[in-house]
């Protein structure tokens, strides 16, 4: 009886080891591994799909290969960085140049519309000041009159 009992724990006992051991292996339907090959261009490949992409198919197997040696998500970034560098990369890395580069056309898009918005409210308020002023020259009237009714006529002529 005693056998018996020794014999089953051993045997629990190897079932937990084996069930350790095969849940660190990764294969490509792993989430870590599809999360880790997301972050990656892959040459212009990432869009593609994985059953008919040769290239694909290596980055996910070097990703397994990495990952079943028992490096970490950021040890295989920084190597794939460090190969490719910056081009490698879906997305910029959040710090340094890369954050400037990718922020400085928003800042000047947005400095730039922000002129442009003043500048135009101040010439429009500009032309209203002018336009309601009593001392307007007689001269600048009568272009006035003479403007408006070459608008009218055109306008006319075509409704």
């Amino acid at each position: 009886m005693r056998k018996i009992h020794l014999l089953l724990l051993i045997i629990i006992g190897l079932n937990i080891h084996v069930s350790t051991v095969t849940a660190s292996t990764y294969d490509n339907n792993s989430p870590e591994v599809k999360e880790i090959a997301e972050q990656f261009s892959m040459q212009g490949h990432a869009d593609h799909d994985i059953s008919t992409c040769q290239t694909m198919q290596m980055y996910y197997q070097e990703i397994v290969e990495l990952l079943n040696e028992g490096q970490k998500k950021e040890e295989i970034i920084d190597y794939y960085y460090s190969m490719y560098g910056e081009e490698g990369m879906r997305v910029p890395k959040k710090s340094g140049f890369s954050l400037l580069a990718w922020t400085t056309p928003f800042v000047v898009l947005g400095v730039a519309g922000v002129g442009l918005f003043i500048g135009v409210n101040r010439m429009t308020n500009r032309f209203s000041q002018n336009n309601d002023h009593e001392n307007v020259s007689e001269r600048e009237m009568v272009e006035s009159e003479i403007t408006k009714a070459m608008i009218d006529e055109e306008r006319k002529k075509f409704f």
